[in-house]
């Protein structure tokens, strides 16, 4: 009788085990690398999946609009008959196990929505197995399907190349993104997928199998990873899925790709890259090719470079001799062979050579001449887009002309710079940098402007003044592309930045640094090097007086004297950064609070009747 007992338990645990599959839940994902919602909802749906990969497999098909696409241009005969299959109309758009959540929003999948499927028992176990042939060129893929319970249905395998990682240097689109996750490479056979069974019983299996060339525009084989999933075509619920996660490569040299652009103001430059081997050989030779310029160069690198390290390859040193060049390095060979993955072989950025002389004070870029930029000043567009820093024909006063951000066309996370010419405060009297500006807002985004100092020749940077939007604008939220109106005293304004703690410094650059938030557009004009009047020629110095000092937060200016109805106050730190500024009327007695701030040496700079008068005062609350 006990054994009989045993028996019939362990039948009853051998029918549980059968009846019960754990789920791997699968997310597809409908996106584009032009569309802004995308962009913007795609980082907050990484994240959750990232937190997932045990209980969720994604794919992403990059779809034909709204606009450029190069991975979609790869993979729209398979993308298509899926967004016809969901019946998809537009994007970011996704399908949570086919029905669960369907032509939903990325937002709609939350954690409790993963946990309750994910709860949910599978009829079926999905194993996927892939390797590489010997020349890593084609794969061979397993797919082992094992019904756990009794299942029907209209059953399709569907099986996808899956790209883990696509990473681009520079947005391959017009909406900031440059990372990619779970990219759809190849459907197999098709789009239409593997006929299965339409009834299953417990304990059926079926394996099958493709053997496939790898993909020419995939970027990195070592990211392929293959996912399959049983689909019901009668109401596109997703019943299982299974991944094979990517295998490792033997070789793998890889340029640091990503690389802004360099300004130098020396003409002896020494070309150099960063290799890092994320193969699993060690690499013991690197063969390159690079040009600067016109000039053609091949360079032999020897060492032990192991796996997962990196190394700084220099190659023989130049003399520039132009403005602008362009660097670009190629890993040609590795160990006396072939690389197994080309796409992260190349490096190339453009190198500023600044040759010109630094200028003294005054210095005045008004952008009314038409090249742009003007001569010496240097722009350095950090995106793949043509929205950058160019030359518009409005401008603050009649003279117009102005230099122009195009926020409103310039991808989300888009850095742009426009450089100055050098200045020479090597004697200069109180240098002030001032610049008018112009700006609108789009409801729901922030740029930000920042001016940048450096004394290295754009080594290092030292920021000395930010705003971002709303405190940027001049004109508020505009739903369509703004244009400054030339001459505008309600659009434009003027910002000042003391450079008094650059004094002595012979070479000193400016930069205005636009950090892209898909807003709307900026105008810059009448970009002036200043310096103020000596003290015995500046008829304010001995009628405007500043008390008490030291002071516990309060001081008065008496500012009667002044002719203009208007004064502009700032205060500036000990490092002439601005902290605030602001317009006032003239009075008997104006307080400036400097309460809010801590302890130390502060400059008040008073702007009146064409002239500059900067007082020091020492806070000590």
């Amino acid at each position: 009788m006990k054994k009989l007992y045993t028996m019939a338990m362990a039948m009853a645990v051998a029918t549980l085990s059968l009846g019960q599959s754990q789920r791997l839940c699968l997310l597809e994902e409908y996106t584009q690398a032009s569309c802004p919602p995308c962009a913007a909802l795609n980082p907050a749906l990484n994240a959750i999946l990232a937190s997932n990969t045990s209980k969720v497999v994604s794919i992403k098909y990059q779809t034909s609009w709204p606009g450029v696409d190069p991975m979609n241009s790869q993979t729209q005969t398979w993308v298509g008959p899926r967004v016809t299959y969901y019946g998809v109309t537009g994007v970011p758009n996704i399908c949570f196990d086919g029905n669960v959540l369907q032509k939903a929003s990325p937002t709609t999948l939350t954690q409790s929505v993963i946990d309750s499927r994910y709860a949910t028992t599978s009829p079926f176990d999905v194993e996927v197995a892939h390797q590489y042939n010997a020349t890593f060129d084609s794969i061979a893929i397993t797919i082992e399907i094992t019904a756990t319970q009794a299942a029907s249905g209209t059953l399709v395998l569907q099986t996808a190349l899956v790209e883990e990682e696509v990473l681009f240097c520079t947005p391959p689109g017009t909406n900031g993104e440059k990372d990619f996750y779970g990219v759809m490479r190849q459907m197999l056979p098709s789009a239409t997928g593997t006929a299965l069974a339409n009834s299953w019983t417990a304990g059926t299996s079926q394996t099958v199998t493709f053997n496939v060339a790898v993909p020419s525009y995939v970027y990195d084989k070592k990211q392929l990873a293959v996912v399959a999933f049983i689909q019901n075509n009668t109401n596109k619920e997703v019943l299982q899925s299974g991944l094979s996660s990517p295998l490792p490569l033997p070789l793998d040299a890889s340029i640091k790709v990503c690389g802004a652009s360099e300004i130098t103001c020396n003409s002896a430059f020494t070309p150099a890259v960063e290799v890092t081997n994320f193969g699993q050989n060690d690499i013991t030779s690197l063969d390159f090719s690079y040009t600067i310029g016109s000039t053609n160069s091949t360079y032999n690198w020897t060492g032990i470079l192991a796996s997962g390290a990196s190394t700084t390859v220099s190659f023989p040193g130049i003399t520039l001799s132009t403005p602008t060049s362009t660097f670009t390095a190629n890993i040609t060979a590795v160990n006396g062979g072939s690389d197994l993955v080309s796409g992260n072989n190349t490096f190339s950025k453009s190198i500023l050579y600044n040759s010109s002389s630094a200028v003294a004070a005054p210095v005045v870029q008004d952008f009314v001449a038409t090249a742009f930029p003007p001569a010496n000043w240097y722009n350095q567009n950090g995106g793949a887009t043509a929205a950058t820093w160019s030359r518009s024909p409005v401008g603050a006063t009649a003279a117009n002309g102005s230099a122009k951000m195009d926020f409103y066309n310039s991808p989300d996370g888009d850095v742009d710079e426009l450089l100055t010419t050098k200045f020479d405060l090597t004697t200069a009297n109180q240098p002030t940098l001032t610049f008018k500006l112009a700006k609108a807002g789009y409801q729901g985004y922030t740029d930000q402007l920042d001016v940048d100092v450096s004394t290295d020749c754009g080594a290092t940077w030292t920021n000395v003044w930010s705003q971002s939007d709303p405190a940027l604008l001049t004109a508020g939220n505009l739903g369509s592309a703004f244009t400054a109106t030339s001459g505008s005293a309600t659009q434009w304004r003027q910002e000042t930045i003391s450079l008094a703690s650059y004094v002595g410094q012979g070479e000193v650059i400016a930069r205005f640094k636009a950090i892209s938030g898909f807003g709307n557009n900026l105008y810059l004009d009448d970009i002036n090097l200043t310096t103020t009047v000596g003290i015995n020629e500046n008829q304010l110095e001995e009628q405007i007086s500043i008390f008490p000092t030291p002071t516990t937060g309060t001081v008065f200016l008496n500012l009667s004297v002044i002719r203009d109805e208007q004064v502009r106050i700032s205060i500036l730190d000990a490092t002439g950064k601005q902290l605030d500024t602001y317009m006032t009327e003239k009075s008997n007695q104006h307080e400036v609070q400097l309460g809010g701030l801590a302890n130390g040496l502060y400059s008040i700079q008073i702007d009146a009747d064409g002239q500059r008068l900067i007082k020091r005062v020492v806070l000590n609350k």
